[in-house]
């Protein structure tokens, strides 16, 4: 070969990528810093099953896809030390000469070391020939199917390009020295012995220089390519790994937590981003995985988790010199502009719902949700721009302890006959306080699941005690809201409040609530045992402490909670408790579990109206529907929630069709879906139940059994 041409090849390419990624590592170090280096082996463990194994990839919704993708990436990872041998070949005549021939000197002085590269090579034959399948099924997918999720892109095919190239030359290469060897097939090179055994039609020199083309066009498509990666999506490549290695090891429904003493007010310029949050934006495949199930792309809102990572990261190369040095375009030293105005909308920003389904998805972990709630944070603690009907949440919050607004002295009229006993009161010891929360107080639907719960935990005997009209809210939609001060000045006032009680242990009935002091209150010396009213019903059942015995004949489909499912986990508790239910039958919705769909009211989207688009929870209550229906009548039509070319078909079933009960386990859940049956005309057909309630009307209490229907009035007797 040529070590003249290979050098300078690599001289021109390698001096082409420092420039560019000069640039990249430049801005990323102007951003603000974060420890990242904590907890070495869970990092380590996460990057060998999602990094390096692909276990996201393969996930049920995008399986196929994703098995593509795992066979392009197994073929990166198995080629790269063959294509550091072509590059030796390129400067060495005798390393030619010895990976070419295996009937080489060195090969039969060596049998050991023979075989271990007979299995590489049959490792590499194998894995560029799925590589080869994965590039023809991606270049289907995008021509033919084209699929919602993925954004037409004639980078796309220059990529798939390149890979197949690689592949293919590489066939064309090792092919053409089986000709000259006179060769026949051999087991451990099966595709290259078939290419060879075809070029063997062009005769030895034509198969020569084929094979030299190859050579060539392989070493400077690796070279192209190189330069192409910091230059579009496919940066992901060198920046994916160590995005997953350096992934957050907090809870997602865990947000972080800035010092307001130094000034730490939020998210203004992409400086303000940590490098994290950067290297976020240079890792984001563009796959459009998030947008699946995320609900505010399929409701038509200005929002997709993708497009906000795109337009950030075009903002920042276009800016780069601005970022690092302070440069605007114009050549004069200027202040950055602020992130809203410049890369996005403020509308943008305000619409996401916090459901964590785009970090769930995403198969490099980026972390969309804090980066949001700190350009949030910035909007309301410095610009106090945000949108209007907040304001009288913050005031409420503010001066009587809930976001209604609703006097404090009226907080226990939900338990005034009941006689519950209040911590600090002079009895006890309690074992668990009951945190009624703002809608268990204050709503009139959540007051009666309030009262279930506690029909419920008195009749299994659970020692608990609530704090009557000392109870504050926990802070958590503030917090959302990005108003960090009153959530903190909250958070703060509770756990030296609950820290002076004694308090050990916490029950919620709102997933919000159990999430925010679960996760976020030890942040400030809250450390407490938190259980959810769903995990409370499941242990007593299982403990025998209850027993379900009131017949309930209905269907029934389950909405899981945002901030109870996919944030902390909680899938299985809710339905063991729903199939302890005599007599009741439990469908699934399509959208369940690790696919949930949000009801719209998370990241404080429960107090702000939807002017765009259809409404969120319309969405979810017309799949309820819909899963009802086609649980009665299977020929009702039922489009598959995920379809590639329209995702979220689920939810635009309009009919009246479906009866039954959609129950909730969180007070967010019930206000917006019961809004959604209203306004959607299906009162008469489908009832949202809190979980707790169906519990309660089913439970066997010392007056007997009966058989009830899911709208009985569940009624707690006082003690």
């Amino acid at each position: 070969m040529s070590p003249i041409i290979t050098g300078l090849l690599i001289a021109v390419a390698l001096s082409v990528f420092v420039m560019t990624m000069a640039g990249r590592v430049g801005a990323l170090l102007s951003m603000k810093g974060e420890n990242r280096l904590d907890n070495i082996p869970f990092r380590a463990m996460q990057l060998l099953r999602f990094g390096l194994g692909q276990k996201r990839m393969v996930d049920p919704e995008e399986f196929t896809p994703g098995l593509m993708h795992v066979f392009i990436f197994a073929a990166f990872l198995v080629l790269q030390l063959r294509s550091l041998s072509l590059f030796a070949m390129g400067f060495s005549e005798s390393a030619l000469e010895v990976l070419t021939d295996l009937g080489h000197p060195f090969w039969v002085n060596h049998p050991p070391v023979l075989n271990l590269y007979r299995v590489y090579l049959l490792v590499k034959d194998v894995v560029a020939t799925l590589a080869v399948l994965g590039v023809l099924y991606f270049v289907f997918l995008r021509s033919k199917v084209k699929p919602d999720r993925m954004t037409p892109s004639w980078e796309a095919y220059l990529i798939l390009g390149f890979i197949g190239g690689l592949m293919v030359t590489e066939f064309a290469f090792g092919g053409s020295h089986m000709v000259a060897q006179n060769g026949s097939f051999v087991w451990w090179e099966p595709t290259t012995s078939v290419v060879g055994l075809g070029m063997m039609a062009l005769g030895t020199h034509g198969a020569h220089v084929l094979g030299l083309a190859g050579f060539w066009m392989h070493l400077t498509i690796i070279l192209a390519f190189l330069n192409f990666l910091p230059r579009g999506k496919h940066f992901h490549i060198i920046t994916g790994l160590p995005n997953v290695f350096f992934q957050r090891t907090r809870p997602s429904g865990k947000l972080g937590t800035p010092n307001l003493e130094k000034e730490e007010f939020g998210t203004a310029t992409v400086k303000d981003l940590t490098w994290k949050q950067g290297m976020d934006l240079y890792s984001c495949t563009e796959c459009g995985r998030c947008q699946t199930h995320c609900p505010t792309y399929i409701t038509g809102k200005p929002l997709t988790h993708k497009g906000v990572n795109q337009d950030l990261k075009h903002w920042l190369w276009d800016h780069e010199q601005w970022v690092e040095e302070g440069y605007a375009p114009s050549g004069v030293k200027e202040p950055l502009p602020e992130i809203i105005g410049s890369a996005l909308k403020a509308e943008t920003v305000w619409a996401c719902t916090s459901c964590g389904w785009c970090e769930q998805a995403c198969p490099v972990f980026i972390e969309n949700i804090p980066r949001l709630i700190d350009m949030r944070r910035y909007q309301v603690q410095v610009k106090a721009e945000f949108p209007q009907e907040i304001q009288r949440v913050f005031e409420g919050i503010e001066r009587q302890g809930n976001p209604w607004g609703i006097g404090q002295d009226r907080r226990d009229e939900w338990a005034e006959d009941l006689h519950l006993p209040t911590w600090g009161d002079g009895g006890g010891p309690y074992e668990y306080l009951f945190f009624v929360g703002c809608a268990g107080s204050y709503d009139d639907k959540q007051k009666k699941v309030s009262r279930a719960l506690v029909k419920i935990m008195r009749e299994a005997g659970v020692s608990f005690a609530t704090l009557s009209k000392q109870e504050m809210c926990n802070g958590e939609t503030a917090r959302r809201m990005g108003n960090e001060y009153l959530y903190q000045t909250m958070a703060k006032m509770n756990v030296e409040s609950w820290n002076g009680l004694g308090v050990k242990a916490v029950i919620t009935q709102c997933p919000h609530c159990f999430n925010t002091i679960k996760n976020e209150y030890p942040e400030f010396g809250g450390e407490y045992r938190v259980i959810s009213h769903t995990e409370l019903m499941n242990e007593l059942l299982k403990d025998k402490r209850i027993k379900l015995s009131q017949v309930m004949n209905s269907k029934l489909t389950y909405h899981d909670p945002c901030y109870l499912g996919r944030h902390n986990g909680v899938y299985d508790a809710p339905r063991e408790v729903l199939k302890a239910i005599p007599g009741l039958e439990v469908i699934e919705m399509q959208r369940s579990k690790r696919e949930g769909f949000c009801c719209g009211a998370g990241g404080g989207r429960m107090w702000m109206e939807e002017h765009i688009g259809t409404r969120i929870n319309h969405n979810r209550i017309n799949e309820a529907a819909l899963t009802l229906q086609h649980a009665a009548q299977p020929s009702t039509p039922f489009p598959d929630a995920t379809d590639k070319k329209k995702p979220g078909q689920v939810g635009d079933y309009k009919e009246k069709g479906g009866s039954g009960v959609v129950a909730v386990a969180c007070p967010f859940c019930s206000t917006m879906l019961r809004d959604a049956v209203n306004d959607t005309g299906r009162e008469e057909n489908i009832k949202v139940k809190d979980i707790t309630e169906l519990v309660a009307d089913a439970l066997e209490t010392k007056s007997g059994p009966a058989t009830v229907t899911p709208g009985a009035t569940v009624s707690a007797k006082p003690e």
